[in-house]
């Protein structure tokens, strides 16, 4: 009786998920990155290979918002690979306003000769393949995503593994008693807690790389030197 109850783990739903994808009509560039099982649960993080992700947007709503630039760099072993960093401008140039000028500090210019939205997703989904995605935040970065899988193809959400340096750190203040709700979690100050230097915000590339190093601080304050599976991390992110 009690199995009626019993919680689904995440990874076999997403496993089932990804099956069910590769039945969609999608180009083969899209489905190629999901014809590989998800990362083993247990796997350990020293071992696991990932993908760091940031996007620049005009705004937080997907539906009436744009994607303005896409960065990311890979963590292999715990180490991050600066020689497979990636970033996009996109041609976007229209969407630009003096708001989001100040903010993202992306003038039209820069957006002029940029990529398509098309190119850069499908790069991106080229190297998602056999990789764990972090981002700071993701409801961003999952939300543009899945509108525009969902506007090109009619697929309302990819079966993607996120892991999300923010989640991490609410889950900590709430470890530790702090207060969540007036704690700054932001990418800039959170890295300022963690003693790590300071970078240029609202940079996709340099975004990435800030949250690459976020996560390996989060891991070594959280667990010093003990191993770490990829279910603990998952779960702790969420």
């Amino acid at each position: 009786m009690f199995g009626l109850f019993k919680t689904k783990n995440p990874f076999e739903i997403l496993e089932k998920q990804r099956k069910d994808f590769l039945n969609i009509q999608l180009p083969e560039q899209i489905r190629s990155s999901f014809k590989q099982p998800i990362a083993n649960k247990d796997i350990m993080f020293d071992q696991l290979s990932l993908l760091v992700l940031d996007f620049e947007t005009t705004g937080g709503e997907p539906s009436q918002d744009h994607i303005i630039s896409m960065g990311w760099v890979e963590v292999h072993q715990k180490q991050i690979d600066l020689a497979l960093k990636k970033h996009f401008y996109l041609n976007n140039s229209e969407q630009i306003t003096h708001q989001t000028a100040v903010v993202n500090q992306i003038v039209p210019e820069m957006l002029e000769q940029g990529s398509s939205l098309d190119k850069a997703m499908t790069s991106l989904f080229s190297h998602c393949q056999n990789r764990v995605l972090v981002v700071h935040g993701k409801v961003i970065e999952k939300g543009f995503i899945d509108y525009y899988m969902q506007q090109k193809y009619g697929v309302s959400e990819l079966p993607l593994l996120w892991i999300d340096t923010m989640k991490i750190e609410v889950w900590l203040a709430n470890k530790l008693g702090g207060n969540t709700l007036s704690q700054d979690n932001r990418l800039t100050a959170v890295r300022k807690r963690y003693q790590l230097p300071q970078y240029n915000a609202h940079n996709a590339l340099v975004d990435s790389l800030a949250t690459a190093e976020l996560l390996l601080a989060q891991i070594a304050r959280i667990y010093r030197n003990k191993p770490v599976t990829l279910e603990t991390l998952y779960k702790i992110s969420q």
